[in-house]
């Protein structure tokens, strides 16, 4: 049996499997937890949990609920947490996406699940595969549509 495969997840990804839980994203992060490992930092985490907190996102998509976002935290409870390098390299055109590549680099990540063109426009970094959640969707069930 291989090793599962290990993948940082981006906070739009993320955004996107609480917005709507039928939708690619959602399946990877609620459904197909188990087909890999995630890896985050305690600096992605605090991305994630921030961009869910905010007064605007919460009135503009008011399905994200206080439910959702504990089901998120628990999914980071049980996953691979990674010490992010005191000197972040500044490689993507937007700083604040630098701590999932250098997360993606301490944990020895094989993929970067991304919706965010700042990150996938950098596939391949290195030996990191920065994919969007449907290419990752059907590397986990190669039978998706």
């Amino acid at each position: 049996m291989s090793e599962k495969p290990r993948a940082v997840i981006d906070t739009q990804v993320f955004l996107r499997a609480l917005i709507n839980k039928r939708s690619i994203p959602a399946k990877i992060v609620f459904d197909l937890g188990e087909k890999y490992t995630l890896i985050y930092s305690l600096e992605t985490r605090r991305e994630v949990e921030e961009v869910f907190s905010r007064e605007s996102i919460r009135r503009k998509f008011p399905q994200i609920t206080d439910v959702l976002v504990q089901q998120v935290a628990n999914i980071f409870r049980l996953s691979t947490q990674v010490a992010l390098p005191a000197e972040i390299p500044q490689i993507s055109r937007d700083p604040k996406d630098n701590i999932f590549l250098a997360c993606a680099i301490a944990g020895a990540a094989n993929y970067i699940v991304s919706e965010d063109q700042d990150l996938l426009v950098l596939h391949p970094f290195g030996h990191i595969a920065v994919i969007d959640a449907l290419t990752f969707l059907r590397i986990l069930n190669p039978i998706a549509p």
